[in-house]
Order: C-alpha cells, then sequence, then structure tokens
C-alpha cells in the first residue's frame, strides 16, 4: 500500500450535526505500508445531556465525558491525525459529514481528504457474506470485536476489516484485477489506486497445487440388525443415542427401496428422519447402481441437506458415495450473458458493482448458484439478467451443465419439489437410470405444484418491463434502436404503439387505483386483496394491444439484423421477457372466470403494491400426471414429520391424490425426547379480535422483549402476517431495548431464507422474525434456538381469495371448509412450528403461545393433542418471565 489511511470512527448523541448533535468519542487509526502504525482516541464533551438510548447502545455516560475536552479543544490533534491521509470509515457518508459539520461549527477549515467506505469494500470483496454491519461482518471474518459501539475499539476493528479487503484482492487473479479496474472508477469509494497496486504486484505465473484426494473408505452394506445399525451411526455420530423408532423407519425406506414399493411413512422429530432415509438410498443406490432422487421443499432445506449430513457423511467415508445437488436453471449464472453485461458501457452504479461482486465471487464459487450472492435490490435486477433461461449442452464450462453432468455420474440427486414437478423433463433424460424417488417434506408437494401453476403478475416489475421500451431514455432499446440511422423510419409504427400500450396501461392502474381505494380495510390495516373473477373487462385492451406491439417487434427482428452484439442481445432480452409476459397476461385474462384470481394491493403505495395471481382450484389432474413416471418400476417413498392430522389422518394424502390403499406407517420418538419442552399459553395477551391492531402490536411486542431478555435472544417469532412482523420489528426497533440483539426479520432484511437462518446461528443475541416458510422444515441444533414464540394460530386469512373460493367448492360439495380444509392446514404448521424447537434429547426449550383461542375455543384442543404430551402451562405474561428465567438460569 503506497497511500495512507486513517480509519476513523465516532460515536455522536445523535445523526445529525445541523440539528444539534454533538461527537461523544472519537477514534482514529493510521495505516502506513499495509500496517497499523497508530492509534488515537478522545471522549469528547458534547455540551449536552447524552440521550438515554445513545448511553444504552454505547455503554458512555454523561460522566465518562463531563470532564472530556470539546471538540474544539482536539480539533489540531484531529486534523493532524487525518492530514495526508485517505479518510477510511465504515459508512464513510455518517462520519465524514459528522467531522465537516463540526469543523464548520468551531470555524475550521473543511477536510478535503478522499474517502472510503469498508461497507462498500467489504461488500465487493466478499460478495457472499451474511452481512456487512460491523459487528457481524467481524465475526465472520474472525476480526476481533469486544467493545462494539465504542469509537476506539470500532475504528480498530474497521482498520482490521480494510486490511483484509485490502488483502483479499491482492489473491484475485489477474484477468479479474484487469476488469475490476476498468470499473472501479465508478464506485463511491477512492479505491482505483488499490486496484492499480494489485494490477501491477500481481504476478501472470499460476502456481501449481498438487491436488490430494481423502482415502477412499467404503460405507458398509445396509446394516440388517440393531447393533449394526448403532455401530454405523456412532461412527458417525460420536455420542448418538439408540433410537428404536429410528431404526424401524429405516427399515422401512429399504424394504420399500428393493420392493420397488409406494409407501407413505410420518416420522415426527426426534425420529432422525434425514439420515434415517439417506443411509438406506445409498446404500441402495450403491448396490443396485441405480440413482435415488431425493426431494425436498425448499432450496434451504435442500442446502441443509447436501452441506449438512450428505457432509458428514462423506467427511466419515470419504468418495463413499456420489452426490448432486440440481435445482432449477434459473438459479445459475449464465456465463454468456454475464460477458455481454461486462461489454456493455452505459451501466447504472448499481449494475457496474453487481457486475464487479460477479467478478470477485467467481473466482470462490464451485456451483455458479447465484442465491450465494449477498446483494441490493438494484443487483437483484442485474442477476436476473444474467440467468439461465434455458439448457446449454454445447457449452462445456457453464455452471448448470456441470452440475447435469454430476448428476449423470451420481448415486444420490438431491432436488427440490418445484424442479421435479416444474422441470420433470430434466429427470426423464435420466429415468433409465433412477430406481427411486424420496419425496421429503411431502406435505408439501402440493404446495409446490400450486405454486408452478400460480401465475403471479407484479405491477412494478411490468411497469419496469415497459420502460425499457421508451423512446426517451438512452439505457430504452427504443432510443438505442432509433441511434442507429437507418433504422429510424422503421421505428415509427412500433413507437406508436409503445405509447399506446403505456396509454392502455395508465388507464387501467387508474381505474385499479380507484377500485381499491374505495373497499374498506380493518383499523391500522392498509393491505387488501380483491377478487377479479367477474372484472375481465379491465384487462381486455391491455392484452391485445401487448400482443400487437410484441408482434411488431417481432417483425422488425426478421426484417432487420442488428449489427451491434450488445444493442441485438438487449433487444433480444426484452422482447423476449415482452413476449413472455404477454402471453402470461393472455392467460390470465382466459381463466379469470374458472380459477382463483385476485388482486393484491397496499393502500399506502398505490399502485405500486399491485400484484397480480391466479391459482387453479382442482390440482388432480396436474398432480397425477407429474407422479405417473416416478411409478414407472421405481420405489416412491412420502416421508415428513407431519403425514396425519388428529381426527383426520388421511387429510394429506387426500390432498396429494394418492391410492386409498396406501397405509401411512406412523414412527414416534421415544417419550424422553420432549423432556426439555415446556409449552407456555400465556393468558393476559388481549385477543386480536377485541382490539385493534395497533394495540395488540404493542402488547406481543412487549412480551417479546420481556422474554427476549430472559433467553438471551436465541429466539424464533412466528407470525402469520406479514404487515403484523413488520410493525411489530419496528416498534420494538423504536422501543431501543433490544439494540444489543441482532434482529433478522423476514421480508425486511436482504438475503434468502437460508442465509437469515446462518446468521441467526452464527451470533448469539439473535431473534429472528418468521413467517410461514420459518414455521417448517430448519433445522437449529443444540443452544442457537432455545425459544419459540407463536404470535397467532396459523390459520389461512378467511379473507383470503384462494381460500374463499376453495371452501365455496367445498360448501358445494356438501362439506365443512373449516373443519376440513382450514383447522387441519393449521394444525400442520402448528405441529411444523413446535418441530423446530427440540431437536435432541439434551436440549431445553419454550413454546410460548400467545393466541387466546387455543384456549377459549373448542378446536384449541385439537392443537395442543397434535403435539407431542409435554408439560402445558396457562400463565401470565409475569409468570411466564419469572419461570423462564429461573429455567434458563439452571
Amino acid at each position: 500500500m503506497n497511500d495512507v489511511y486513517a480509519v476513523v470512527d465516532l460515536e455522536t448523541t445523535g445523526s445529525s450535526p445541523k440539528n444539534g448533535d454533538r461527537i461523544i468519542q472519537i477514534g482514529i487509526v493510521r495505516i502506513e505500508k499495509g500496517e497499523i502504525v497508530s492509534t488515537y482516541s478522545s471522549f469528547v464533551n458534547p455540551e449536552k445531556p447524552i440521550p438515554y438510548f445513545i448511553q444504552t447502545l454505547t455503554h458512555i455516560g454523561n460522566d465518562d465525558v463531563k470532564h472530556a475536552p470539546l471538540f474544539s479543544d482536539i480539533a489540531h490533534e484531529v486534523a493532524k491525525q487525518l492530514e495526508g491521509a485517505i479518510f477510511v470509515a465504515h459508512n464513510v457518508n455518517f462520519d465524514f459529514p459528522f467531522i465537516q459539520g463540526e469543523l464548520k461549527r468551531i470555524q475550521q477549515p473543511a477536510l478535503k481528504n478522499k474517502k472510503i467506505d469498508t461497507v462498500e469494500f467489504a461488500r465487493l470483496m466478499f460478495p457472499t457474506a451474511l452481512s456487512y454491519k460491523l459487528s457481524e461482518i467481524t465475526v465472520e471474518l474472525g476480526i476481533p470485536l469486544e467493545d462494539a459501539h465504542r469509537a476506539d475499539a470500532d475504528a480498530y476493528a474497521t482498520a482490521e476489516l480494510f486490511l483484509s479487503c485490502a488483502k483479499k484482492l491482492t489473491t484475485l487473479s489477474l484477468p479479474t484485477i484487469e476488469k475490476l479496474h476498468k470499473r472501479c472508477f465508478k464506485l463511491k469509494s477512492h479505491l482505483a489506486p488499490l486496484f492499480f497496486e494489485a494490477l501491477k504486484k500481481q504476478q501472470q505465473l499460476t502456481t501449481r497445487v498438487e491436488s490430494t484426494q481423502p482415502i477412499e473408505r467404503e460405507l458398509p452394506a445396509y446394516p440388517d440388525s440393531s447393533s449394526s445399525k448403532m455401530e454405523l451411526l456412532s461412527t458417525i455420530y460420536p455420542g448418538a443415542q439408540e433410537r428404536p423408532a429410528q431404526f424401524r423407519y429405516m427399515d422401512a425406506v429399504h424394504g420399500a427401496l428393493v420392493s420397488k414399493k409406494e409407501v407413505a411413512l410420518e416420522a415426527e422429530t426426534g425420529i432422525g428422519k434425514t439420515i434415517g432415509y439417506l443411509l438406506p438410498s445409498i446404500s441402495y443406490a450403491k448396490e443396485s447402481r441405480k440413482k435415488v432422487v431425493i426431494s425436498t421443499y425448499t432450496n434451504t432445506l435442500l442446502d441443509q441437506l447436501y452441506e449438512g449430513e450428505c457432509a458428514t457423511l462423506l467427511s466419515h467415508f470419504p468418495q463413499s458415495f456420489r452426490v448432486s445437488k440440481l435445482k432449477s436453471y434459473t438459479h445459475y449464472l449464465d456465463l454468456n450473458l454475464f460477458e455481454l453485461r461486462l461489454a456493455s458501457r452505459d451501466e447504472s452504479y448499481d449494475e457496474t458493482f453487481a457486475l464487479m461482486q460477479l467478478l470477485v465471487w467467481l473466482e470462490e464459487t464451485t456451483t455458479g448458484d447465484l442465491s450465494e450472492l449477498n446483494t441490493t435490490g438494484g443487483g437483484q435486477l442485474t442477476l436476473d439478467k444474467v440467468r439461465k433461461h434455458q439448457r446449454t449442452p454445447q457449452f462445456a464450462n457453464d455452471f448448470y451443465e456441470r452440475e447435469y453432468r454430476r448428476a449423470k455420474d451420481a448415486d444420490i440427486i438431491l432436488t427440490n419439489h418445484a424442479m421435479l414437478a416444474g422441470q420433470p423433463e430434466i429427470l426423464r433424460s435420466l429415468d433409465h437410470d433412477i430406481g427411486a424417488v424420496v419425496i421429503d417434506e411431502a406435505h408439501h408437494f402440493l404446495t409446490a405444484v400450486q405454486k408452478l401453476n400460480e401465475k403471479v403478475i407484479s405491477f412494478t416489475e411490468w411497469k419496469y418491463l415497459l420502460s425499457q421500451f421508451g423512446f426517451v431514455d438512452k439505457t430504452q432499446i427504443g432510443w438505442k434502436l432509433e441511434q442507429i440511422e437507418s433504422y429510424a423510419s422503421k421505428l415509427v409504427k412500433i413507437k406508436i404503439k409503445t405509447e399506446t400500450v403505456n396509454d392502455v396501461f395508465e388507464l387501467l392502474t387508474k381505474q385499479l387505483t380507484d377500485w381499491t381505494n374505495q373497499q374498506r380495510t380493518s383499523r391500522g390495516n392498509s393491505k387488501l386483496q380483491l377478487q377479479l373473477t367477474d372484472h375481465k373487462d379491465l384487462f381486455v385492451d391491455l392484452v391485445q394491444e401487448v400482443n400487437r406491439l410484441v408482434s411488431l417487434y417481432d417483425a422488425f427482428l426478421y426484417e432487420n439484423d442488428i449489427s451491434s452484439k450488445v444493442v441485438k442481445e438487449d433487444v433480444l432480452y426484452w422482447v423476449r421477457e415482452l413476449r413472455i409476459a404477454a402471453y402470461d397476461w393472455e392467460e390470465f385474462v382466459d381463466q379469470l372466470s374458472n380459477e382463483a384470481s385476485w388482486v393484491e394491493a397496499d393502500k399506502r403505495s398505490l399502485p405500486s403494491s399491485f400484484v397480480f395471481h391466479q391459482r387453479k382450484l382442482d390440482q388432480q389432474l396436474t398432480t397425477e400426471k407429474l407422479l405417473a413416471p416416478l411409478r414407472e418400476g421405481k420405489a416412491l417413498i412420502w416421508t415428513s414429520g407431519t403425514l396425519t392430522v388428529p381426527k383426520q389422518p388421511w387429510f394429506i394424502l387426500d390432498q396429494l391424490y394418492l391410492p386409498k390403499e396406501l397405509t401411512i406407517q406412523r414412527f414416534q420418538a421415544e417419550p424422553d425426547f420432549y423432556k426439555g419442552a415446556e409449552v407456555f399459553v400465556v393468558k393476559d395477551v388481549p385477543d386480536v379480535t377485541q382490539v385493534d391492531q395497533n394495540t395488540f402490536i404493542e402488547s406481543i411486542a412487549d412480551v417479546i422483549i420481556q422474554t427476549a431478555q430472559v433467553a438471551n435472544g436465541r429466539m424464533f417469532v412466528l407470525f402469520t402476517s406479514q404487515d403484523m412482523l413488520r410493525k411489530t420489528v419496528e416498534l420494538i426497533e423504536e422501543t431501543d431495548l433490544l439494540s444489543e440483539y441482532l434482529l433478522i426479520a423476514q421480508g425486511m432484511n436482504a438475503g434468502s431464507k437460508m442465509r437469515m437462518l446462518r446468521t441467526f446461528q452464527r451470533f448469539p443475541k439473535a431473534i429472528l422474525f418468521g413467517t410461514t416458510t420459518f414455521w417448517e422444515g430448519i433445522d437449529v441444533p443444540g443452544d442457537a434456538l432455545s425459544t419459540i414464540l407463536l404470535v397467532r394460530l396459523p390459520f389461512t386469512s378467511p379473507d383470503d381469495p384462494y381460500f374463499k373460493q376453495k371452501a365455496d367448492q367445498l360448501t358445494k360439495q356438501g362439506r365443512n371448509a373449516f373443519t376440513q380444509y382450514a383447522l387441519p392446514e393449521a394444525i400442520i404448521r402448528f405441529r411444523q412450528g413446535f418441530g423446530r424447537l427440540i431437536r435432541s434429547p439434551e436440549e431445553k426449550g419454550a413454546f410460548i403461545i400467545l393466541d387466546r383461542r387455543i384456549e377459549t375455543k373448542s378446536y384449541g384442543k385439537d392443537f395442543l393433542d397434535a403435539i407431542p404430551q409435554v408439560p402445558k402451562k396457562q400463565v401470565s405474561i409475569e409468570t411466564m418471565v419469572d419461570t423462564l428465567e429461573t429455567w434458563y438460569n439452571s
């Protein structure tokens, strides 16, 4: 490093010097020639009281600064520390302007230093990091930070982070650094000199590293006896306890595989379901030389299976089996599209930054799975432009094709229900080599089928798509084509039709907005769902005009060969997207009267919040067609922790349209497995139906705060409403009573579900707020999770348009929609939510229910009967908190 760097951190009374906020502590670390050479820190007397929440956050009180120097007393020393240095900070746009404001206040010269933001630098150099908060990125990189929110400690940790980023830069290959250097001038930070230094230092020699393969160790043949099963499991999991039900489950799986039967196996939490089907599957695959496909519900579960149980087995038995993780190709980077984006010159900051992140990531990824990246909203748009949209078998280095080739050579193919149901042709191409299919989280297979057949059209995405066809901005394809002189006259009809489409779309938007504003919502709630079944006339003109615009572009592209490769790819990309969208709209309108169709809206943000939905009411033909090839000469194993519901054991299998002769085999954990669990029904939380939403949210926020403080975080809070989740988290943040806790909120924090889960497990004082997808199918072993707080019983909202039409259908058939549909669905989610709590007999956990209906409604007993027999207590908030405090500390 040739330059000198001054790494700065401030603690202040607030966020704005213009509004009278002042510095209370400053820390500065100087770096010269890549080494930390000096540190400086000082408390500062702000000449005003420090707000209580700042004292709580920083642990800096009024007494600490009472005799400290004024900023004017240390301004000269601060200027000396910053002299001749590049100003570095974590979120530099806070610290730099704040010091400028203080200097202006005391009539001192303004700073002229160049700036580097370590948030931007870290996002670039560590594009897969879980979080870029200083307290979190330092943990991930192993940088000590023992006294967070103290300026001296934060400045030192930021300096270490800056050096880590700079070191990572020097490890990149020469071609990557060259591409990064070309774009680094568009960054907000003054990083160009660092990229240039790395470019000069990087040698064009490649060091050859000899790879060493672990010695192969075969898994033993399927263990028939209990003693041999126990011996094998003890090898994999030292200290494993004998679970007879798990052994019976393994035998049931093995028997179905060998005899090529279709079976339904319910294995509740505590059985060891995943390893219970994985070991027999591997044994069968090796013995029969047939592949076993294992499908689960989400990519989170798929990744957990691959990185968890499969990785553990291979660590004990290296090279004993081959496993492939095959997702839909839209998860993967398309290298050809990426190269075209790199050739583009007109980029926004977000696009430039996302492309630079991709360049760094390509040096380390082994999968090409774009979900590994942690990008912002603008970056996500760039990722969508470089996703695979079709298979390209001719490209050997393509990430998806590499994974497909692994699948052809694998013993075990891991996939998800969406892939199994949505791209059956992929598995059909391997059909002769497949001997069995295991469908885990089987109760969600129909959900996956429904989602695949559900049309979802977002207003913002549609508006963005139409904006790409304009003729005003240089990023629009109309403008780009018009700059090619020979095309100008040929675009007149297209230009007129584009204006017509926009006019029709604006009219539709106005009609929908007026209609939405006329609807009433419950107090404190701005969101609603409106059925569209009888409103076909709203959409007819739009569908016609969009189809005409697509036809005009098709004719233009057929008659003209665009010479510029970049422009051509842009035009082809956006016309293809418009064609797909036009087809979706046409199908949507055609089926309005036959399927459940509705629009979701938030009255606070019209029209941008409009999202259109359409879902089939009857999935039987689709499901049976999908399952037919899976039954041909193969074993088909349906398994889940919840395949039955009390009083309606066949509810799930009926939903899946499975054969009536199929029996459900149930495997239950030993009675002492749940000895560390207790259920608390809180009786003094107000009934949500008796108070307004804001009062209810205030009440549950109070319970969450008190519970988190005695449980030290390690807590899931499960909601049924994203709106209520958001309002609750915002209220808790406003109180600042949990400022030392990491609050991770689904729908509010960036990143995938898997990323949020890893963040939760990594940080000791963490609280995860989730909706439906966090109720089930995730594994948090050990002390990372000790409390699950359930805000409401997980019923589908009676106002849900799909539920309404499904209920009408059942009523017409003479069936009770509540007892035969809504109740069993809610009980399944409830059972799954409880199943997150205890993952081993040694664990201790509290399951807290805030919904009064569990005690006031006759069906409440059905929920409690559906979970294992553990102590269940009705308590006040105060008693619960006191009990938990004693319990957790014992």
